[in-house]
């Protein structure tokens, strides 16, 4: 738990209507870096964990009934209302080249990661859904941050869905969810 971001200290609670799925945005697989930049109290970023991409360990930062600060705002409200926010770190082997596309040195590497975080991912959701009552194929329970940007309840920003397509990988939110029931 990031003890000293203020998301933490601040202590808001949501009722867990939801989770939501993002990746970093980096090229980054080692959750710890976000882990020890998040337990700071000028961060402005807190999401309810981070998965690491070499070897799919979660790190909880914030109890899981906390308002986290993942997604930001969209016309409709805040995803950070109302759902979990789960980061999955992404391969050292991509490199950002414009907005969310990028390039890839070493596809074998970087679907590796992708299968690690995301098998890591399903299992972290259905034990959510479990723990809090939720139907993870019902309508708006589990969103990508891209989705969540559809709906007008988080930023602009297209993860999870770009690296997947990106890389070719074959995942899909519909996937997700269904893996996640």
């Amino acid at each position: 738990i990031v003890t000293k971001n203020r998301c933490y200290t601040v202590g808001q609670k949501i009722t867990v209507c939801g989770e939501t799925l993002h990746s970093v945005g980096c090229s980054q697989p080692k959750a710890s870096v976000f882990v020890n930049t998040w337990n700071s109290p000028t961060a402005s970023v807190c999401p309810h964990g981070v998965i690491d991409g070499n070897d799919g360990t979660v790190y909880q930062t914030l109890p899981w009934s906390h308002r986290g600060w993942h997604g930001a705002s969209g016309s409709r409200g805040s995803v950070n209302n109302t759902h979990i926010g789960i980061e999955m770190c992404e391969p050292a082997c991509i490199k950002y080249t414009k907005g969310a596309s990028f390039s890839c040195g070493d596809k074998e590497a970087a679907i590796a990661v992708v299968r690690r975080t995301y098998q890591a991912a399903v299992e972290l959701f259905a034990f959510l859904c479990r723990e809090f009552g939720l139907n993870p194929l019902a309508d708006g329970v589990i969103v990508s941050h891209k989705e969540g940007h559809t709906r007008g309840i988080a930023s602009g920003h297209g993860d999870p869905d770009h690296l997947w397509k990106g890389l070719k990988s074959g995942y899909t939110m519909d996937r997700f969810r269904a893996d996640v029931a």
